[in-house]
């Protein structure tokens, strides 16, 4: 009877388990890697929580942006909130931070019929600070364009179709940006002077 317990136990646990795993889409680099590139939409009919892996080009000199919307049925509570997090581990199994970033609801037209979206941009207040910046640089997240940007999105109740999409920017450092403005000026007034 004891074993027979334990072993009842044991595969409950499991069952338990394999249900609340999170279903995982891994974005791997474009082939040529890119600095930018767009995700989506795409669309999530399996249980809740879902985890996205976007990889990146790592490089400590550079900002990593991004902006994500995410939709779900009207008939569901608003979805106020997702964690991000920055890893530079191959697996990315080991994050450098995990956090809690506000979503926003969007304005206009839903994008499809009977689905509210939500959203934040790292462009944009009040989400400015969820970016990188440079390794060294002092800013809140100094991570430079780490190899993994991850968004965990937990949408309650369970099986709730979604759908995601995502912009993702690796930005150059200051310096850079400075010098192609001042470049781009210099051609600019140079083609107004030959006028």
């Amino acid at each position: 009877m004891k074993k027979f317990l334990v072993f009842t136990l044991l595969a409950v646990s499991l069952l338990y388990g394999s249900l609340a795993r999170a279903v995982e889409f891994e974005y791997l680099l474009d082939d040529p890697p890119s600095y930018e590139r767009s995700i989506g939409p795409v669309w999530v009919a399996q249980h809740s929580p879902v985890d996205v892996y976007v990889q990146n080009i790592l490089d400590p000199q550079r900002w990593k942006e991004w902006y994500i919307e995410i939709w779900i049925p009207e008939t569901i509570d608003d979805l106020t909130c997702i964690d991000v997090d920055y890893d530079n581990t191959a697996g990315h199994s080991d994050p450098l931070e995990v956090f809690s970033v506000p979503l926003a609801p969007l304005g206009g037209d839903p994008l499809f019929a009977g689905f509210k979206g939500f959203y934040a941009d790292t462009f944009e207040e009040p989400w400015l600070e969820f970016g990188t910046t440079p390794v060294g640089s002092g800013g809140l997240h100094p991570w430079g364009n780490p190899e993994w940007v991850s968004f965990h999105i937990n949408v309650t109740p369970d099986n709730t179709p979604i759908a995601f999409y995502i912009d993702d920017f690796c930005i150059p450092e200051p310096a850079t940006v400075l010098l192609l403005t001042l470049g781009g000026c210099a051609l600019w007034t140079r083609r107004r002077i030959k006028r």
